[in-house]
């Protein structure tokens, strides 16, 4: 059984240590970054005009962050209560990541430029 756990919590903190090195690109390259992000990079010319890069950088990279802690958050929980929860964990975000990949307006109404 400790096998499993130490398997479980480190695939939980390797998707952290994934996560925060985007996270990092992110804060690093700022408006360069803006083409990684599939839903904005899929966008028409017109309709990219219409968003700040910036602020579509910032928004992504505090989602990353978030899914960082979600993983950290699952590694304690795998560790203390079951290693199974690892699942669980990669399941929502997994849902989560693929649910996110279309573009939404009404997710990018937040980034228009002013």
């Amino acid at each position: 059984m400790e096998r499993v756990i130490v398997i479980a919590v480190f695939i939980c903190m390797m998707m952290t240590a994934l996560l925060t090195a985007h996270a990092v690109a992110f804060t690093v390259l700022g408006e360069k970054c803006v083409w990684l992000i599939k839903s904005y990079r899929d966008l028409p010319k017109e309709k990219q005009n219409l968003y700040d890069p910036g602020l579509v950088v910032n928004g992504a990279r505090n989602g990353l962050v978030l899914w960082a802690l979600w993983f950290v958050l699952g590694a304690v929980l795998s560790y203390v209560l079951t290693p199974f929860l690892v699942v669980v964990f990669l399941g929502v975000w997994l849902t989560a990541f693929f649910s996110g990949r279309s573009f939404k307006e009404k997710k990018y109404e937040k980034y228009k430029r002013s």
